[in-house]
């Protein structure tokens, strides 16, 4: 299988392996779950029998990476004990998920500091991750977002989440950039330039190394604009010549050269990441291994 496996995000609605299921259906060739209901701080209860439902399907599908993206209500800034006190507990569930799954981690987008500045939350922030990395079983990666920007979202630079993957320093505390994400926050993913831009600040604050995932969406706003709003592949601003552009520039860096690709773009229709999504970036990533 090639390193940078096309997946997409994918319903497990009505079963774990259901996952595997949709994903097969759309020729993905890695997957992201939910470990629940994304807008619920209620806990996942899967039961064994469909943790091994999944595997089964998994492996008799042949399926690459597995990751799971954490719900979206945490937020590890917040100012509210009791929301902090949810925050964990979910994290600490969604490792525990992905763990069962044989997955590769969890994505976290980390929370708000609605424009406070990264400094005056690291030290709730670090110890947070400190203590979801003591609590959560196995050596499942947690692989904090990339942000646009929007609403003080932390990691809209990379020299915020280098702050924090240092002052954490944990191995298991990795990074998961987002195309829509980047491209938003001011980096021009749709340039030869931008993108080396982007890669060389990566390595200074980060360390390419950290890079664990990607997420691939186009964008529907432009270079800069703080939001994030999802595109199909081809269709938004960074457009099929800019996701070329892209992923020639980083089949370059060896470091990074074998990193999962996982969509979560709207779809033709409305129903998420799609079999025509994906066939576009397969086409994308065959064009560049043919020109090498």
């Amino acid at each position: 299988m090639t390193p940078f496996q096309v997946g997409a995000h994918v319903s497990s609605s009505g079963g774990l392996w259901k996952a595997v299921e949709r994903g097969v259906a759309i020729g993905a060739e890695a997957l992201q779950i939910f470990p629940s209901a994304p807008q619920n701080w209620r806990p996942t209860n899967h039961t064994p029998e469909a943790y091994a439902k999944f595997l089964e399907a998994r492996a008799a599908a042949g399926i690459g990476e597995v990751w799971v993206h954490c719900i979206y209500l945490v937020n590890l800034a917040t100012e509210a004990p009791e929301q902090l006190e949810k925050s964990i507990a979910a994290v600490v569930n969604a490792l525990s998920v992905a763990e069962r799954v044989g997955g590769n981690g969890v994505v976290l987008h980390t929370g708000s500091h609605k424009g406070g500045g990264l400094e005056g939350c690291l030290p709730q922030v670090a110890g947070a991750i400190e203590r979801i990395l003591s609590e959560a079983p196995g050596s499942t990666v947690l692989a904090l977002e990339n942000a646009a920007g929007h609403g003080g979202t932390i990691g809209r630079d990379f020299l915020e989440l280098g702050t924090i993957l240092r002052a954490v320093s944990n191995p298991r505390l990795q990074v998961c950039v987002d195309t829509c994400h980047a491209f938003a926050g001011g980096y021009n993913l749709a340039d030869r330039d931008g993108v080396q831009a982007m890669l060389e600040e990566f390595d200074r604050e980060v360390g390419l190394q950290h890079l664990a995932v990607w997420h691939l969406n186009d964008s529907k706003q432009g270079l800069g604009d703080q939001r994030d709003r999802h595109e199909n592949i081809g269709d938004g601003r960074i457009g099929t010549e800019g996701f070329t552009v892209w992923l020639d520039a980083i089949a370059r860096v060896p470091e990074i050269t074998a990193r999962a690709m996982l969509l979560e773009v709207p779809g033709i229709t409305d129903d998420g990441p799609d079999a025509e999504n994906v066939r576009r970036m397969k086409e994308i990533r065959a064009a560049v291994e043919a020109a090498g």
